[in-house]
């Protein structure tokens, strides 16, 4: 390849590179920014509501029995396909008993007692969650932010060449330099586990929704929902077993759980599903997680024990590798995504590494505002409202999320319309700071304020949680609530963090010359 060829080559990549990356860098800050809440969706599900706030029962010691056996005794109860939700599943201490035509009845296993359940009056963790792949923009959501993991991926590989193919300058003292700098080395050091959270994230989005065509050729035009072919391979319609219509006496839950935990005492027992209760052909089916095999199991691939109702006998043993291929490549794509089964620390680990990643995505639209600031110093054009946008998409988002989580305790739990008050509110705020980015003429200044009034939310909510909820820190201590106690400490820490960052930043754009000479 001439040079003048192997120029236009590179010139090409990179403008191809900047087009692609300036179009989907807020969506793809969006998607990592409310994903790193999403990773750590277990916790604050458990801290957002008043009636988790007791200790983690040692799943062992529970008495079962004394709270599950009265309630499908009770002839009104179903006797069918009753579904027992273990405690520590999702890292939610209760233990719930739920049928599909019944409302589910939650208990805390350590009094034995019912309590209320809050899933339609709190749902801060899955509104984060649901942000992080577009749900609520539907379908047309789940299809851009599917086409967005698809154009990082793009960014990767093409940027991965460019960094191999051009010889890039890593001494710039200028703020062009740093930023590119950044860019290009944060990325290139993560661009593993980047680059899979985002695959499968296509995946599940775009691959999903976008499979259609496929579902409706290879069901020779039955059917365009891949829902209904991918049923019967993932989650099989069991047999039916066909009651004998006799009054047959149980075994207590707790003799059926230790005798499944003997049989397979590599797994983790979750969920039971009763099966003809009360009846001689009742079966108990035991299903869970086997921590010894990750990625290969815990999202549709659930090992599992089937036993008698009767006398416990053992009635099926499904292992982790019993599935079919199919079945655990599922797994193993939801894993990489889902982090289902890891423990608290690989979870903060991998939010950290997503942050930073989305300090990287950052420091490439401050690049290619930087370069157009230069080009067109003192005139008031495109880069002008792209810059205001982007500043608000994505610092304007951080005092929105902490208002956001500051409400989840100020608004009262039996306000009417509670959840649609909250989510109003904060799309309510994050438009506003919007408006107030245009409204400020600096740039700098607004950036210091956002983080500024973001740290204090972030501050300001584990107080006021102490202070609603009736349990300060010490006593979350001493209860053994760590996660929720965790989670406090880790909003705390991080509205000190953006306080810290609001005073470092510099206010304006000579200071910043000197700041960013200076100090990166």
């Amino acid at each position: 390849m001439s040079d003048n060829s192997s120029k236009l080559l590179k010139q090409r990549l990179q403008r191809v590179h900047v087009a692609v990356g300036i179009s989907a860098s807020l969506f793809m800050y969006i998607a990592v920014f409310f994903g790193i809440f999403a990773i750590l969706l277990p916790y604050i599900q458990t801290w957002e509501k008043p009636s988790r706030h007791f200790e983690f029962a040692n799943i062992k010691n529970i008495d079962y029995s004394s709270m599950i056996d009265p309630i499908i005794s009770n002839e009104d109860f179903p006797k069918n396909n009753i579904n027992i939700t273990l405690p520590g599943y999702h890292n939610d201490p209760a233990l719930i008993i739920s049928h599909e035509f019944v409302e589910p009845i939650v208990f805390n296993p350590n009094t034995k007692k019912i309590i209320e359940n809050e899933e339609h009056i709190s749902e801060l963790a899955w509104f984060l969650n649901s942000m992080h792949y577009g749900r609520p923009l539907k379908t047309f959501g789940y299809v851009l932010f599917g086409f967005v993991a698809v154009a990082v991926m793009f960014l990767i590989i093409g940027g991965l060449i460019q960094v191999t193919l051009i010889k890039y300058k890593d001494k710039g003292k200028n703020q062009q330099s740093k930023f590119s700098f950044w860019h290009r080395k944060i990325f290139t050091w993560l661009f593993a586990p980047f680059i899979i959270v985002t695959l499968t994230g296509a995946l599940m989005n775009i691959g999903y929704f976008g499979s259609a065509p496929m579902a409706y050729i290879s069901s020779k035009g039955e059917t365009a929902n891949i829902g209904v072919l991918l049923r019967p391979v993932l989650n099989p319609e069991a047999k039916q077993i066909h009651r004998k219509n006799d009054n047959i006496k149980m075994l207590p839950i707790n003799e059926l759980i230790k005798k499944a935990q003997q049989i397979n005492p590599n797994i983790n027992f979750q969920k039971i599903l009763l099966i003809n209760w009360k009846d001689s052909s009742a079966q108990v089916e035991l299903s869970g997680y086997n921590p010894k095999m990750p990625f290969l199991n815990g999202v549709f691939n659930k090992p599992k024990v089937v036993l008698s109702g009767v006398d416990g006998s053992l009635i099926q043993n499904v292992k982790v590798l019993d599935k079919h291929w199919s079945v655990i490549f599922v797994d193993i794509m939801y894993f990489l995504h889902l982090l289902f089964g890891v423990d608290i620390f690989t979870r903060v680990l991998i939010a950290l590494l997503m942050l930073i990643c989305a300090v990287a995505i950052g420091f490439g639209v401050m690049l290619w505002l930087e370069k157009k600031a230069k080009k067109f110093e003192g005139t008031i054009i495109f880069y002008h409202w792209m810059g205001k946008l982007s500043l608000a998409v994505m610092i304007g988002v951080i005092p929105a999320t902490g208002f956001i989580f500051l409400l989840q305790w100020l608004l009262p739990f039996d306000l009417e319309n509670r959840l649609l008050i909250q989510k109003g509110l904060f799309f309510t705020f994050w438009l506003a700071t919007l408006t107030w980015s245009f409204y400020r003429v600096s740039s700098y200044k607004v950036a210091k304020e956002f983080f500024a009034l973001g740290g204090i939310f972030f501050i300001l909510t584990p107080i006021f949680h102490g202070i609603f909820s009736g349990f300060m820190p010490i006593q979350l201590y001493k209860q053994n609530m760590h996660i929720i106690l965790n989670v406090d400490i880790g909003l705390f820490l991080f509205g000190l963090v953006l306080l810290l960052l609001s005073y470092k930043l510099p206010k304006d754009r000579i200071e910043a010359k000197k700041f960013f000479k200076a100090k990166i």
